[in-house]
């Protein structure tokens, strides 16, 4: 073996290596901590109920990512996330979700756009949250709450994160930008449970503009697996006029096998007030399916979110939410989100 004389400089060495090797990679841990008190109802959900519930404005998350620079513009990416409830400390939104449900992907990003592979937050689900003014809030946002929540009859099925999945996001030129996205199913049904979309999304000054196909065969919300599919198409808008800002957006999604059809239209405006925001959403989701009766959803939204500082919000927010066929549903929630 070969005698190492001076310890002193092969530590002075690799200090420097390490340091070299840091100036070309950077890793940051990330979240989001949101927690809300308040009263639980949704229209034909049952009683009402005094909650302290993870997840107002934003579903609570943790996370570390990062990049390292490979010379010519090429950049390898990386993000694993995971979801978190506040109110008990459990993992996951639910109990059979995975350790790194939000996230969880590599991938190379440079001149020619960005690609992932792994677990990745589909687009539709960001087109929803930048289409009204509760962003991404899929228990108080009207719009979010119609389109992906369990409890308001959901009309989009598969996840808001596909497993398997590749994802390739072009460049921004003059304002656009398109991804398209594939969930291979690995199934014994073959390509028969390959989920597959495509987003395309404006944005320069005031407007902002998206517009999404998607069709789910595997995920939540399907009845048979390898025979059941669902086609999305999502159209949203947004337009900051200073005074206020303006959202709007409109799907459709159709089921096979069963047959059916969701149609969800929704309006709302932000409006600057003191350290915060006005906040007032409505939506509206009419459901046709063979051999039942039509039925008509709608969900209104109501809250002011006031900023402490960049990362800190408080909130307050008034739901309401009413099926054709059964009671009025309401909802009263005071929250804290905090960004890290």
């Amino acid at each position: 073996m070969k005698k190492i004389g001076n310890p002193a400089a092969l530590a002075l060495l690799l200090a420097g290596a390490a340091g070299a090797a840091s100036a070309q990679s950077s890793v940051q841990v990330y979240g989001v901590l949101d927690m809300w008190a308040g009263r639980s109802e949704t229209s034909a959900g049952g009683p009402a109920s005094s909650v302290v519930n993870s997840g107002g404005l934003q579903t609570s998350y943790w996370g570390f990512g990062g990049t390292e620079d490979l010379g010519t513009g090429l950049k390898a990416i990386f993000a694993v996330e995971g979801y978190i409830q506040l109110d008990t400390g459990a993992g996951g939104r639910t109990p059979t979700d995975a350790l790194f449900a939000r996230n969880a992907y590599v991938g190379l990003q440079g001149a020619a756009g960005e690609i992932k592979i792994g677990r990745v937050l589909n687009p539709l689900f960001v087109a929803t949250a930048q289409s009204n003014p509760f962003g991404g809030s899929i228990r108080l946002a009207p719009l979010l709450a119609q389109v992906w929540s369990i409890p308001m009859s959901r009309t989009v099925y598969g996840d808001t994160s596909w497993d398997n999945a590749i994802s390739y996001t072009t460049p921004v030129s003059g304002g656009f930008k398109l991804a398209t996205y594939v969930g291979l199913g690995e199934t014994k049904f073959g390509t028969r449970t390959n989920n597959v979309g495509s987003t395309v999304s404006y944005e320069q000054g005031p407007l902002m503009a998206t517009l999404t196909a998607q069709r789910v065969r595997v995920g939540p919300g399907l009845a048979t697996i390898g025979q059941s599919e669902q086609k999305t198409y999502f159209a949203g808008a947004s337009y900051n006029f200073g005074v206020a800002k303006l959202f709007a957006s409109w799907d459709t999604a159709n089921n096979r096998a069963p047959d059916g059809k969701g149609k969800t239209a929704q309006a709302g405006v932000s409006v600057p007030s003191g350290p915060g925001n006005i906040l007032l959403s409505w939506a509206q989701t009419r459901n046709t399916a063979a051999g039942l009766a039509d039925t008509r959803r709608d969900t209104g939204a109501l809250g002011y979110d006031y900023f402490l500082s960049k990362r800190t919000e408080l909130y307050a927010i008034l739901q309401t939410d009413k099926l054709s066929t059964a009671n009025l549903g309401k909802t009263y929630a005071v929250g804290m989100r905090l960004k890290y």
